[in-house]
């Protein structure tokens, strides 16, 4: 899609009608403004130069993909007349798009009676969904995954309720067996399981925790702010055998779920949506009597919850970018499929490959992998100092590279990186592993390019630890 085009027909559109219901500024103060923004403009684009530009070809590093054409065009055009959507009397236009996109998202997770509404981002999704929990369970606490995200352990010490974290089997995934023993002390009223983890793309086993919560009349809350989008491909051939699929699946049988458009690129940031399958006292299906006199004989979308300051913009850019590429396996499911089939090549790549090592197979398109410096077991001081010089040189002086690539890591724990890789020496408390996410359909052709330029980073990153700082000892080993 061109964007320029693109964002000159939405400019166009939306400024024809909105200027016949507002008056010009004086020319003076436009003229003065005009300067201000012409002179500061290329004072931005100077400090903007040292990062690095989304859709990046060479980029490969953390899985927020970047943002489609249609949604910033629809944000920056509708932005020009500011419509809130937090009222139904405000602005009914975007309160009925946001309750369009909220059937169109509950419809993907196999939530056709669900409802929610969109808000500021994934995290206070997340905390509005925990604060339901809390609201349905207010004497119990909270038990989620060891290794998921870091901030439901904050959002329960901001909700005054007690975390419970679960341990993780060994690819990072909460454990069964781990959380029935929980269960059976009677102190969670809500289990919060990950269908993707920011970090590792991990998908707990959603199918088999549900039947231990629902033995105990504990709710189940899904964390799938990255992977939820991959409910769109769970019959296709890229995840239909997996179990992921099932564990997906089975989204549609949580007691609310949270989605984040901003991870997948259908809207460019701080975007997310909380749904639930049934209405809840206290959450989203909760308005204050008191936040102003409601024209709607029902809760509308923008009334509901503790995120009521968001934008109309939200609504109806969301609404746009998903009119151009619809939630079907043909629409944003194309883009997913594409990531799937390029991150399993990459993966065949690096297991055949002498330089690398996985550090655990992926199961959705988050690929996690380390350079062996020369060591048929790992030294972890040396991962960690390998893993630094691939991320510098790959992105050093990149304007003048003739290959660049952008990675990211991951702070790994030392016994999280020896259960899987229980040969490995410990010789410190944590390490780096490198981590990449194809980002684009495109990305797919490109993964052989990509795999050589970091296959001969690893070939001249340093073969041992260098300077003081580098290995750290390892704390006694249980």
């Amino acid at each position: 899609m061109d964007t320029r085009r693109r964002l000159t027909e939405a400019f166009d559109t939306v400024s024809a009608w909105a200027d016949a219901h507002r008056e010009p500024a004086p020319e003076p103060a436009g003229e003065r403004a005009a300067g201000r923004f012409e002179a500061h403009l290329a004072a931005l684009a100077e400090h903007l130069r040292g990062g690095r530009p989304l859709p990046y070809s060479a980029y490969a590093g953390h899985p927020v993909r970047p943002p489609h054409p249609a949604a910033v065009a629809g944000r920056l055009a509708v932005s020009l007349v500011g419509p809130e959507d937090r009222v139904f009397d405000g602005d009914p236009s975007t309160v009925a798009l946001e309750e369009e996109v909220i059937a169109d998202l509950a419809a993907m997770l196999g939530l056709p009676g669900a409802h929610g509404h969109l808000t500021s981002g994934g995290a206070v999704a997340n905390l509005e969904a925990l604060w339901a929990a809390r609201e349905a369970h207010p004497d119990l606490g909270i038990a989620h995954g060891a290794d998921m995200y870091f901030a439901h352990a904050h959002m329960c010490a901001v909700l005054r309720t007690p975390a419970y974290p679960v341990p993780t089997d060994a690819a990072g995934r909460m454990d069964p067996d781990a959380l029935a023993r929980e269960l059976r002390r009677e102190r969670v009223g809500t289990v919060v399981v990950s269908a993707g983890t920011a970090t590792l793309g991990a998908v707990d086993p959603i199918a088999d925790i549900l039947p231990l919560c629902r033995e105990r009349g504990v709710r189940v809350h899904a964390d799938a702010a990255y992977g939820g989008f991959f409910t769109l491909l769970v019959d296709a051939d890229e995840l239909r055998a997996t179990p992921a699929a099932r564990h997906l699946r089975a989204l549609a049988e949580c007691d609310s779920v949270v989605v984040d458009p901003h991870r997948i690129g259908l809207y460019p940031s701080g975007c997310g949506a909380v749904l639930f399958r049934e209405p809840v006292d206290g959450a989203g299906g909760w308005r204050d009597p008191l936040a102003g006199d409601f024209s709607s004989d029902v809760p509308r979308p923008g009334e509901l919850g503790l995120d009521r300051a968001r934008p109309g913009t939200l609504a109806a850019a969301l609404w746009l970018t998903l009119r151009a590429l619809p939630l079907t396996p043909e629409g944003v499911g194309s883009g997913l499929a594409a990531s799937l089939r390029g991150t399993r090549q990459w993966c065949e790549l690096i297991e055949a490959e002498a330089e690398l090592m996985l550090f655990q197979q992926p199961e959705l398109d988050i690929l996690t992998y380390l350079a062996l410096t020369g060591e048929q077991h790992p030294r972890m001081s040396r991962v960690e100092a390998s893993s630094r010089h691939i991320l510098r040189a790959g992105t050093a002086d990149a304007e003048h590279l003739a290959h660049p690539s952008h990675l990211s890591t991951l702070s790994v724990r030392v016994l999280d990186f020896l259960r899987r890789h229980p040969r490995a020496v410990a010789d410190r408390n944590r390490t780096l592993v490198l981590r990449s996410a194809l980002l684009d359909s495109a990305a797919e052709s490109r993964v052989d390019d990509l795999h050589a330029r970091i296959t001969a980073l690893a070939a001249a990153a340093p073969r041992r630890a260098s300077g003081p700082d580098e290995a750290e000892p390892v704390a006694a080993l249980p």
